[in-house]
């Protein structure tokens, strides 16, 4: 796994060892994302749940992103993300918290300009996480959601609209955009 553009371009990025227990998002997949998003990463302000070795984050930092959260609840996960910074430069950039993801979203009370979030598969999170996800967007912002292709994810929630779908083999990110509030559209 590596880092694909900007400034830590070509770096490569520590892993967790067993794919029994983390699935790391294909570069294929990385790739497609990121570039869907190219003009809207720099400056944004990025919270990277469940995020393993850190590589959405760090892409998304390197890319020119101002800040990322990255949030896994495993000790393991928080020490290759930390590593990965530090290899990358990218650390300055960078909050890291070793904690629960959904604990995160439902009692954290910041703003981001994009969310990633790349739950375990077949735990039935996605769909769930999709309703607090809104909550912690700035307006405007942006909520990809990375989950098997099979899973069925709300087409909308409370604060969210979904945008697109991307398929790649068994994986599907959906894509979530912030709803304008009611005194947005009259103004």
């Amino acid at each position: 796994m590596r880092v694909n553009t900007g400034t830590a371009r070509g770096m490569t990025l520590e892993t967790l060892p067993g794919e029994d227990i983390v699935r790391p998002t294909s570069q294929k997949v990385k790739e497609a994302i990121f570039s869907a998003l190219q003009f809207f990463i720099p400056g944004a302000t990025m919270l990277d749940l469940f995020a393993g070795s850190g590589q959405m984050g760090i892409e998304a930092l390197s890319r020119g992103a101002s800040h990322c959260v990255f949030v896994d609840n495993s000790r393991e996960a928080i020490s290759v993300i930390k590593r990965n910074l530090n290899k990358t430069g990218l650390f300055r950039s960078a909050s890291v918290a070793e904690t629960d993801a959904v604990r995160y979203v439902q009692r954290n009370r910041n703003r981001f300009s994009f969310i990633y979030a790349d739950p375990p598969y077949r735990k039935d999170i996605a769909g769930g996480l999709v309703e607090h996800l809104g909550k912690l967007l700035e307006d405007g912002g942006l909520a990809a959601v990375e989950a098997e292709r099979e899973a069925v994810l709300p087409e909308e929630s409370d604060e969210l609209i979904l945008r697109k779908r991307y398929d790649y083999g068994n994986t599907s990110i959906w894509l979530y955009e912030k709803k304008q509030s009611e005194e947005e559209i009259t103004e």
